[in-house]
């Protein structure tokens, strides 16, 4: 499997062992009739934490060529840059277009002719989680896609939305659900090769964060932050809808807004900032923005 470490920026990072020798080969390949491939990461800085990518003599990535649409698994061959960049071999594949995931799973078929894409209609919140760990936890496959060499960068289709609640007195927050009048927010659904996001028809349109027996919400001063793992593009006619111990559903209408798949470098997180009265009365404040 691959190894990912989150590291704070600016410290050390820690780096899990590995039998893989740096630059050197694991094993001897036939290199007639097999396809070679150089991966790496689209490494995340998100917050001040940071992903780390490192491949390992387990890890595994499947390969599409256009040509034949076979899912076929690659291995690992050789790890260099301190295990970061990844040389991979397989069957001899060909198209004009490759496709590539990671992990690899045996059975996974392409849908509508490229690679599937699938994202839970249900999320777990859980405080002593990080922004970039609850990505990581609900993201699903990485992709990658090549038309002109056998470099393939991975990196995600998803991005995050988070959420900023205040209340005049704290309340225990049990749920959030996030629903759509025309727009499939999870589900089913295929990647397209500039990473945009298509959801079939059998979609939902609802996306619901569970709390589990209930969060307890800060108070007004100290608004409590809750993030929506989404698939990138634009939302319009978006519901929210938080239920509470202490008060009936409070649903707000948002704005239009976009999200941004999570990618290299500074990622910029859309938030949402909504203040809620004693009564259940509520005020979106600065509307969603990218901070």
């Amino acid at each position: 499997m691959r190894k990912i470490t989150i590291a704070i920026i600016s410290t050390v990072c820690l780096l899990t062992s590995c039998s893989v020798e740096n630059g050197k080969d694991i094993f001897d390949v036939p290199y007639s009739g097999y396809t070679l491939f150089e991966a790496d990461f689209e490494d995340v800085d998100m917050r001040g934490e940071r992903t780390d990518f490192l491949w390992d003599l387990e890890t595994g990535i499947g390969v599409f060529g256009s040509e034949k649409g076979v899912n076929e698994k690659f291995t690992l061959k050789k790890a260099y840059d301190d295990k970061a960049v990844g040389e991979f071999y397989g069957p001899l594949v060909s198209g004009n277009k490759i496709m590539a995931y990671y992990p690899y799973s045996d059975g996974l078929s392409l849908y509508d002719g490229t690679l599937p894409y699938s994202l839970s209609p249900y999320q777990t919140f859980n405080p002593e989680v990080s922004l970039l760990e609850h990505f990581l936890g609900y993201a699903g496959y990485a992709y990658a896609f090549s038309e002109n060499d056998n470099r393939l960068r991975f990196g995600y289709a998803s991005g995050l939305l988070t959420i900023e609640v205040a209340f005049v007195e704290p309340v225990t927050i049990t749920s959030l659900e996030l629903t759509g009048t025309d727009t499939c927010l999870s589900g089913n659904g295929k990647v397209n090769s500039d990473m945009t996001i298509s959801i079939g028809n059998s979609g939902s349109k609802t996306l619901k964060v569970d709390f589990g027996d209930g969060v307890l919400s800060l108070s007004e001063n100290k608004a409590a932050t809750y993030p929506v793992v989404l698939h990138a593009g634009k939302y319009e006619d978006i519901k929210l809808i938080l239920k509470t111990v202490e008060m009936d559903d409070i649903v707000c209408e948002l704005d239009p807004f976009t999200i941004e798949r999570i990618s290299a470098d500074d990622y910029k997180v859309t938030e949402l900032v909504v203040k809620v009265g004693a009564l259940g009365g509520f005020e979106v404040v600065g509307g969603l923005e990218f901070e």
